[in-house]
């Protein structure tokens, strides 16, 4: 990783971790401070950043926790840990939601493309875009039957891929 994937990093995530932290700091410039600390720790720590486990803007997430988790420490004269424990939860559930619902997305898309085209076919058309399995059927020129029994092999050979992804098949299932 070098210095032009940190700059992709600030280009494309500064301004949304900026807000989140403006919302857990009892200053922008606190925010600001923090924003900073957390793209030097991501430039000090590039190497260790692996796609294959997390993406781009969880990760930087997770080094943002990390960060005004250090930052309320620092300030544990002023507030409690207990209380700053507190807020983080309060706020983070939706941005965690968010982050977690946007990496289960893409270990689903890149467990998909293990597929045979037509199991991917059937689960896209079933479990994605919500067709019945006489649409599906329809669809691909198949017996209903033949859709269940594909439906059923393609849904435990995804299983079997998320679970080597380190998820759990109940994450998505």
């Amino acid at each position: 990783m070098d210095d032009k994937w940190i700059e992709h990093l600030m280009q494309s995530y500064s301004s949304a971790l900026l807000k989140y932290l403006t919302g857990h700091t009892h200053t922008r410039e606190d925010a600001e401070d923090i924003l900073q600390e957390v793209f030097l720790s991501c430039h000090k720590h590039a190497a260790e950043f692996d796609p294959e486990r997390c993406n781009e803007q969880a990760w930087l997430y997770i080094i943002a926790k990390r960060k005004l988790v250090s930052y309320y420490r620092a300030r544990k004269d002023d507030v409690s840990l207990d209380a700053m424990e507190t807020d983080i939860a309060a706020g983070k559930d939706d941005m965690e939601n968010a982050v977690n619902v946007m990496t289960c997305r893409q270990a689903l898309a890149k467990a998909l493309t293990k597929l045979d085209e037509r199991s991917r076919s059937v689960i896209v058309l079933r479990c994605l875009k919500g067709l019945s399995p006489e649409e599906t059927a329809k669809y691909l020129g198949v017996s209903n039957g033949n859709v269940r029994v594909i439906q059923s092999r393609a849904l435990d050979r995804l299983a079997a891929i998320l679970e080597e992804q380190g998820f759990s098949a109940e994450d998505f299932f």
